[in-house]
């Protein structure tokens, strides 16, 4: 219960930036001592801190709270065959620092180099709380990759374990598509446009895999499958990877996605379509969705956004779900659905 206490009242500061006890009283339910008694544990943490006194037109003036942004140090490492991306956010999740490099060799050692000349760089306070999030192509399950391109040389290893180990610090591992989808619907979120639910649709020039937010929480499946797009059936016995092939068939390309987000509406009805990736091809983004619109009709029809930047959603993401390990969230505390 303490654990539920203090989450409630994080989001309710993250909401409000900062809050008297009376006005988080009022926001989480709580009641007045039990507000009292989760900032007093917070505030021993270094979570939160008093930020000065609330402005009043008479009595007594109330001390107001906000949470503490160098509580802790995120370090996020996006890892795919070819090239490191990396983001350090602070403990409010704010991004202060990112970049990429090209893989000279071996992408998992140089991501652990990676992580050293990170904390070297920046640490917000020496004994604060530290996470680390790494972000994988594949299907991914309790820290293992199941599917894709490391698939092979890490079959089931534990490559939570492995980094956390190497690292000393705590890891979260996420699919890279399914951190994308998070960091667009917590960007929305921040700028007070969040979607009810989005499907975030990426193209890397080998495969197609979507990401889907519901309710702020990745829909993942019961086999954490949910999303692998490219053996989705279309007409004639095909999949959706098999559509794919020839790039130079545009007529294909364009009919095959556009009925394949026809596809997935009918079974999530999101209110938003992100599609983008390296390997998408946005000149044909007019007739795709020229065609999407003929087979969803207005009434159901998802909005459909092309997004090209989809590395900042990627590291947004990641550095989210290393804030949530850091500090859990309400979702977390009561468990997933």
């Amino acid at each position: 219960m303490k654990q539920v206490n203090e989450a409630l009242v994080r989001e309710a500061l993250c909401a409000r930036g900062r809050a008297t006890k009376a006005e988080l009283s009022a926001d989480t339910g709580l009641s007045l001592p039990t507000v009292a008694q989760a900032i007093v544990g917070m505030e021993r943490l270094g979570e939160i801190r008093a930020a000065g006194l609330k402005e009043s037109s008479g009595g007594r003036k109330a001390t107001e709270y906000e949470l503490d942004a160098g509580a802790g140090t995120i370090y996020a490492i996006a890892i795919e065959r070819d090239r490191l991306d990396w983001a350090i956010a602070n403990a409010l999740g704010t991004v202060v620092s990112q970049g990429g490099r090209l893989v000279r060799a071996d992408p998992v050692r140089e991501a652990l180099e990676l992580v050293e000349s990170m904390r070297r760089d920046i640490v917000f306070r020496p004994e604060g709380r530290v996470v680390l999030a790494i972000g994988i192509p594949g299907v991914v399950q309790d820290g293992r990759v199941l599917t894709g391109e490391f698939q092979g040389e890490w079959g089931d290893a534990d490559i939570a374990a492995y980094f956390s180990e190497r690292a000393g610090m705590p890891v979260v591992v996420e699919n890279d598509i399914n951190a994308s989808a998070l960091g667009y619907d917590r960007r929305l979120g921040a700028n007070g446009q969040k979607a009810h639910s989005l499907v975030y649709v990426y193209f890397n020039g080998r495969c197609t895999g979507s990401g889907i937010v519901c309710g702020g929480q990745v829909l993942r499946g019961a086999a954490d499958f949910a999303g692998e797009l490219d053996y989705l059936p279309l007409a004639g016995g095909r999949m959706l990877y098999d559509s794919l092939l020839d790039p130079s068939d545009e007529g294909t390309l364009v009919a095959s996605i556009a009925s394949a987000l026809a596809a997935v509406n009918c079974v999530v009805n999101p209110g938003l379509f992100i599609v983008g990736g390296r390997g998408f091809r946005f000149d044909l983004a007019d007739r795709i969705e020229a065609e999407y619109k003929v087979r969803v009709d207005a009434s159901v029809r998802p909005r459909l956004v092309f997004e090209k930047d989809t590395m900042s959603h990627y590291l947004y993401g990641l550095c989210g779900l290393a804030l949530d390990r850091m500090f859990p969230t309400l979702n977390l505390v009561v468990g997933r659905g």
